[in-house]
């Protein structure tokens, strides 16, 4: 790993990136933000092949070498905010802490993956083929992407997730999601003279949300139920014939998923109020990423190299999903956080730990020379 390491170059890389909008619903920045990442991954000696999307920004496979043992490296262009916020709170250094909109989740994260790669690009076994793939539809639960996802880790020897990480840690576990929208109609009619015709609607969603609530979330078994949104009704004088709400269910343990499953389907097709109809969309599905034997294995060569840097890690549960869930379907080893270290994601509070950069580049590049030449 002779590659130079140059922290004031990359925090200018990140500064450009910060200053980039990719928002997960508007492609032409999207895009703009890929074009640089295709120009960036090409530069190192990457491959790239650019996969157009219509309703999202492109996703990029980027790879090297030729050989049998594939590792599958992961990170997401998009960010949770609007075109125009870039402008309004810019990449901001404050002594050792970086502000900005998606520099910690996770364009700190790419600037991690392209240094590694610099330091280990010439110094790969000719056995290992290794693949970067950027998607740009992550935050909103990666649906275009996911069968990508699924196709290139089937058959990989290892899966790391470029995702940021809290402080001192790799994350180890996810939550699986199912997030879905229950859209209900009912029948309108004027509160006072023909209330007694009208079926509510807002009345219905309400009775189906507070079940929700009851019968699904428990938190002793670490399974969340959240709404995190509800619209119904036109005017406060007529009973609502429309009302819908979006909900997201979070676990841990996968034999509970047909469980929530049941306990879901039994709410939506229950009905509370006669007269009303419900209808359930499902938004997007994760399953819970679970450490196995491999996994397990995969961050305890990550925390010995870790401890060669003079640092400590451990391995934490996050409630918050992730697309290396995917890869770990076929119960290959993952490992994620890889990212810098940082806190407040989605907020406008969010920040990079400056120190953490050098320090998450050289664990990245160990792990993933010590796993291509059969370390693991």
């Amino acid at each position: 790993m002779s590659e130079r390491f140059d922290l004031n170059e990359a925090l200018e890389l990140l500064k450009d990136f910060t200053n980039m909008d990719s928002p997960s619903g508007e492609k032409d920045y999207t895009d703009k933000f890929v074009d640089r990442l295709e120009a960036e991954f090409s530069k190192i000696g990457m491959i790239v092949r650019r996969i157009k999307q219509q309703q999202v920004g492109d996703f990029l496979e980027c790879y090297i070498g030729k050989g049998d043992k594939k590792i599958l490296l992961l990170g997401h262009t998009d960010t949770v905010f609007p075109s125009g916020t870039a402008s309004k709170r810019p990449f901001k250094k404050e002594r050792e802490v970086i502000y900005g909109p998606g520099v910690l989740d996770m364009k700190g994260g790419i600037v991690v993956l392209l240094y590694a790669l610099k330091k280990i690009i010439k110094s790969l076994p000719n056995s290992i083929k290794l693949i970067v793939f950027l998607n740009s539809d992550e935050e909103i639960g990666s649906i275009y992407s996911k069968d990508y996802i699924l196709k290139l880790s089937k058959d990989a020897i290892a899966c790391l997730s470029f995702e940021p990480a809290k402080p001192g840690t790799l994350t180890v576990e996810r939550k699986g999601i199912i997030s879905f929208k229950m859209t209900v109609k009912g029948i309108p009619a004027h509160s006072g003279v023909n209330y007694e015709k009208g079926r509510s609607a807002i009345e219905e969603i309400a009775r189906k949300v507070c079940a929700l609530y009851d019968d699904i979330r428990d938190m002793e078994k670490n399974v969340s139920a959240n709404v995190g949104y509800i619209h119904g009704g036109s005017k406060v004088n007529i009973v609502a014939e429309h009302a819908e709400a979006q909900v997201e269910i979070r676990y841990f343990n996968l034999e509970k998923e047909k469980e929530i499953r049941g306990k879901i389907e039994k709410i939506v097709n229950t009905t509370f109020v006669d007269g009303t109809h419900t209808h359930i969309t499902i938004l997007s599905e994760r399953p819970p990423l679970v450490a196995n034997e491999g996994c397990k294995k995969l961050f305890e060569i990550a925390r010995e190299e870790a401890q060669k840097l003079g640092r400590e890690i451990k391995g934490r549960r996050t409630g918050g999903g992730g697309d290396a869930s995917f890869a770990a379907i076929w119960g290959i080893p993952v490992l994620d956080g890889l990212g810098p270290e940082g806190e407040d994601s989605h907020t406008e509070k969010e920040f990079v730990i400056v120190e953490s950069i050098p320090f998450k580049i050289e664990l990245a590049a160990t792990t993933i020379l010590n796993i291509a030449e059969g370390g693991f």
